[in-house]
C-alpha cells in the first residue's frame, strides 16, 4: 500500500495518536528547543535567565522543560511513527 494514500485514513482512524504527536512537537519546538539551546543542561546558567526572580529555566536544579520537552516528543513521535508504519488502510468491501 502507497504511504501517501494511507495517511488521510490513517489520521481519520487515529485522531488521538496523532493530536498527541502534533502537541507533543509544539511542546517541545515552542518551549523546550529554546530553553535548552540558550541555556544548555547546566547548572552553572542559573541566573541567566532569571530576571531576577528566582526562576531556573533549564538544567539539572530548573523547570525540567527541556527535558520534560524532549522525552515527550520522542516518545510521541516513535508511538505515532510506529503506528502509522504499522496501518493498514482497510479494504472497501
Amino acid at each position: 500500500m502507497d504511504a501517501i494514500t494511507a495517511f488521510p485514513s490513517f489520521l481519520m482512524a487515529n485522531i488521538g495518536w496523532s493530536l498527541v504527536f502534533t502537541f507533543a512537537q509544539i511542546l517541545f519546538w515552542v518551549y523546550g528547543f529554546p530553553a535548552l539551546n540558550d541555556y544548555g543542561y547546566d547548572d552553572a546558567n542559573k541566573l541567566a535567565g532569571s530576571g531576577g526572580f528566582g526562576s531556573i529555566p533549564s538544567g539539572p536544579s530548573g523547570s525540567g522543560v527541556g527535558v520534560i520537552s524532549t522525552i515527550l516528543m520522542v516518545v510521541g513521535t516513535l508511538s505515532w511513527g510506529s503506528s502509522f508504519l504499522a496501518y493498514k488502510k482497510p479494504s472497501a468491501e
